[in-house]
């Protein structure tokens, strides 16, 4: 009797790249055109060059497999870096996940996102390229809302300023938020809640710096439709498919 010949599923180079964790497909395309990825022995530098699991896929020498996806939502304390490891032995979010034996299992796991080293709250770690590129790409407009805390009454005019947008030194365009509410006033501290889609380095500290007030504590609270509360300082959650599409959500 004659054996069915059946055919296994292919799919493009850098979708199957992304699904092993390497990067969003975006930067697994550019790292193929860069030569860093061999298949079957061969250097393919083709986007449109499909693989299936039979095939032999290395990234800059070593091989990859399509990882269990996962996503966490971790609340960061303050004292630890939002990268996967510190030259000079400083602790890392990643020793805050690293004893669950189902987490060490994951290879590529990124955080996703910035929080100073003195800032905290939610904060996520993936190893899925394209949900990290998605949170934290302007275009796809997903907020994110900070508690902040700062060291003077604020009064309503600054307030009017923030919402109208602000230029910071050494940025081409201004920071406006999405929206900004006052939680309490006091002399000597106000805390606010603000609403933002950027990203780009320490904006929030660096915005009320411009205004001549300084930050004393900031906490991240929500990504998209996605809010950290029920998840302790320094705990984590592993999240399902709904609390995932939370994250996805532009309210």
């Amino acid at each position: 009797m004659q054996k069915a010949n059946i055919k296994e599923a292919k799919e493009r180079l850098a979708k199957y790249l992304a699904k092993c964790g390497i990067a969003s497909r975006r930067k697994c395309e550019k790292l193929i055109l860069e030569g860093k990825v061999r298949v079957n022995g061969k250097t393919i530098t083709d986007l449109s060059f499909k693989v299936s699991s039979s095939d032999k896929v290395e990234y800059n020498g070593a091989k990859v497999n399509p990882e269990t996806k996962i996503v966490i939502a971790l609340n960061k304390p303050k004292g630890y870096l939002c990268t996967v490891k510190d030259n000079f032995g400083r602790n890392t979010v990643l020793d805050l996940v690293k004893k669950d034996e189902e987490i060490q299992k994951i290879k590529h796991l990124y955080p996703v996102g910035r929080l100073d080293f003195n800032s905290r709250g939610l904060l996520l770690l993936t190893n899925i390229g394209e949900i990290a590129y998605r949170i934290t790409h302007p275009k796809f407009g997903i907020p994110k809302v900070y508690k902040v805390t700062i060291n003077s009454f604020i009064d309503d005019d600054k307030l009017k300023k923030i919402a109208k947008g602000v230029k910071i030194r050494g940025e081409k365009r201004k920071i406006i938020p999405q929206k900004i509410k006052v939680e309490r006033r006091e002399n000597n501290s106000s805390t606010l809640l603000i609403k933002i889609v950027e990203g780009r380095k320490r904006i929030i500290r660096r915005l009320f710096s411009e205004l001549g007030y300084k930050v004393i504590d900031l906490t991240r609270i929500q990504i998209g439709g996605y809010k950290l509360a029920g998840i302790e300082e320094g705990r984590y959650k592993i999240l399902g498919k709904k609390e995932i599409e939370k994250l996805l959500q532009r309210e």
